[in-house]
C-alpha cells in the first residue's frame, strides 16, 4: 500500500508527494512518519539519506565542484553538449540552480527532525546517539554554509547597498502544513554564528575514527578552518587546522605519489569523501568524469567517454611553473566530441565504471593552505611561508622567499593551481572581494556585480513576502 508521504521545503512551503520520502529507509524510498524515529535503524536510516542528499547532483555531485570553476577564470566551456556554457559567460541567472537551495532545505528540515526526536529514540546507546548527533550538525553547519556561500556576501567582503542578509535560518523540523513559517533571510553574522554553534557541537560529539566516508572529528575540525577563513576569523582558522592536521586522517601525499592519489578510488589525501556505490552513478551528462574530459583512462585517446564540457583556461595552465606534478592532472583529451582540448583528470571513473567517482569534500592540502593564508593575514610571515613551501615543495617547485603582499599572493595562487576543478576558485575570489577576468571571450564581472550572487529560486520570493529577492534578478 502506497504510504502518503510529506516532502518539505522550508523556506515556503511543504507539498505531499507519493514517490518520494523525508527520509531515506525502509526501502530507501519510503517511511511512514509515524515510526521514523522509533529505532536505532530508522535513525542510522536517516542520517545515511542526508549524506545521500550531500551526494545529489545540484550539491557535491557535479555543481559545487563544476560550477565554480566555469563561473571563475579557471574553466572554459567547449560548449560540446551545450553545458555549462552560459555560467562560463556568466550569463544573469546562469549560477545555482533552484536545486542546491531546495535540496539543502529538505537535508536541514531531515537533520532538524534526526536532532529533535534523537534523545527519544528507544533502545539505542547515548554513545551511538553522540555520533549521530555529531554527524547531524556537521551537516546542516556544511549545508547552510554552502548556501549563504552562493546566495550571500562573505564577511568582509560586503557590496552594502546590494546586502540582502543571508538565507533562512530553520533549526526546527516540520512534518505538516501548519508548522511551516514563511522567514526571512537571516542576517550574514547569525548564520555563520550558527555554524560555528554545530561545528563546536559536531566536534563535541563526533569519535576520532579514520574513515574519511563518514563524518568525523577531525573532518568537522578541516571544516572549520574553511569557515573560519570566509568569516576572516584567522585565530580559528589556525587553530581548527592545527587541530586538524594532527588528527591522524589523511596523508599529505608525496611529489613520486601525489598523481596516483586523484587515480585511486579514495584519494590518501581525503579528510572528509562522498562515497558512490554503482547504483549512484551520475550518468554520461552531467557527471564530474564527462563534465571535465572526454577520456575513460588517463593517455587513451582512441576511446571517447564524456563530453569535456569545461576544460582549464590558458590563464589557469599558464599557472603551473616547469617541472609542477600537479601539472599531469591535465592532458589531451580525444576527438571524438570535437576539437581535443587540454582536459582535468581530477575524475576519471575512478570507481571502476565511467562517471563513477568518489567525490572529495576536503583535502589535507586544502587545510594547510587554508592556515597558510590565515597566519600571513595574522602577520606570521615566516610559518605561512614554511606552509606554503610544503605545498610548493611537493609540488617539485623552488622554495619561495616571497614576504608581505607577495606572500599573500602566492599562497593564492598556490591554492589556485591546488584546488583546481574541485570547486573553489569562484568562492575564493567572492570571498576576497575581487573582480572576475576572463580572456575569451574578454569580460569583467566587477566584484559589484549582481551576478557575483545567485538568484534566489521565484518560486520562493512568489511565496514567502518575507523572502526578499538578491538585487539585479
Amino acid at each position: 500500500m502506497k504510504k502518503v508521504i510529506l516532502y518539505i521545503s522550508l523556506s515556503l512551503g511543504v507539498f505531499f508527494s507519493s514517490c518520494d520520502s523525508l527520509i531515506d529507509v525502509q526501502p530507501r524510498q519510503s517511511i511512514d512518519t509515524a515510526t521514523a524515529f522509533t529505532s536505532e535503524e530508522a535513525v542510522q536510516a536517516a542520517i545515511l539519506g542526508v549524506y545521500d542528499r550531500l551526494q545529489g547532483l545540484r550539491v557535491y555531485g557535479r555543481d559545487l565542484i563544476a560550477l565554480p570553476e566555469a563561473l571563475s577564470d579557471n574553466g572554459r566551456a567547449t560548449n560540446k553538449s551545450g553545458r555549462l556554457n552560459p555560467e562560463y559567460l556568466n550569463q544573469p541567472g546562469a549560477h545555482f540552480a533552484d536545486g542546491l537551495w531546495q535540496g539543502a532545505y529538505y537535508a536541514i528540515n531531515q537533520i532538524n527532525l534526526i536532532l529533535e526526536n534523537l534523545p527519544t529514540v528507544p533502545r539505542m546507546a547515548q554513545a551511538t546517539k553522540d555520533v549521530v548527533e555529531g554527524e547531524a550538525l556537521f551537516m546542516r553547519a556544511l549545508f547552510y554554509f554552502n548556501l549563504t556561500r552562493a546566495y550571500a556576501y562573505d564577511p568582509g567582503a560586503i557590496v552594502a547597498p546590494s546586502n540582502k542578509g543571508s538565507v533562512p535560518l530553520i533549526l526546527k523540523g516540520v512534518t505538516g502544513l501548519d508548522q511551516v513559517e514563511l522567514s526571512a533571510r537571516a542576517s550574514i553574522d547569525d548564520v555563520y554564528a550558527q555554524i560555528y554553534k554545530d561545528l563546536d557541537g559536531a566536534i563535541a560529539k563526533l569519535p576520532a575514527r579514520t574513515a574519511v566516508n563518514r563524518v568525523n572529528k577531525v573532518s568537522a575540525q578541516a571544516i572549520y578552518s574553511r569557515v573560519a577563513l570566509y568569516r576572516r576569523d584567522y585565530a580559528a582558522v589556525v587553530k581548527n587546522a592545527n587541530d586538524a592536521l594532527n588528527g591522524g586522517v589523511g596523508s599529505f601525499l608525496s611529489n613520486a605519489a601525489y598523481v596516483g592519489g586523484f587515480r585511486s578510488a579514495i584519494n590518501p589525501e581525503s579528510i572528509f569523501e562522498l562515497e558512490y556505490q554503482t547504483p549512484e552513478n551520475t550518468g554520461v551528462n552531467e557527471s564530474l568524469q564527462t563534465s571535465f574530459t572526454t577520456l575513460l583512462t588517463s593517455g587513451n585517446r582512441a576511446t571517447t567517454g564524456g563530453f569535456g564540457d569545461l576544460v582549464p583556461t590558458n590563464d589557469l595552465l599558464a599557472q603551473f611553473e616547469t617541472g609542477d606534478v600537479r601539472r599531469n592532472l591535465y592532458e589531451l583529451g580525444t576527438a571524438g566530441r570535437g576539437a581535443a582540448e587540454i582536459e582535468c583528470t581530477k575524475f576519471l571513473g575512478k570507481n571502476g565504471q565511467p562517471n563513477l567517482d568518489n567525490v572529495p569534500v576536503i583535502r589535507v592540502s586544502e587545510v594547510i593552505l587554508n592556515r597558510a593564508e590565515a597566519l600571513a593575514m595574522q602577520g606570521n610571515a615566516a610559518a605561512a611561508l614554511t606552509d606554503l613551501n610544503r605545498i610548493r615543495t611537493r609540488a617539485g617547485l623552488a622554495e619561495s622567499t616571497a614576504s608581505g603582499t607577495a606572500l599573500l599572493e602566492e599562497i593564492l595562487k598556490q591554492r589556485r593551481v591546488e584546488l583546481a576543478f574541485e570547486g573553489h576558485r569562484w568562492f575564493d575570489l567572492k570571498r576576497l572581494g575581487r573582480d572576475i577576468v576572463k580572456a575569451a571571450p574578454a569580460q569583467t564581472i566587477p566584484f559589484t556585480d549582481f551576478k557575483i550572487l545567485a538568484r534566489l529560486p521565484i518560486r520562493e520570493i512568489q511565496i514567502n513576502s518575507n523572502l526578499q529577492q538578491n538585487s539585479g534578478y
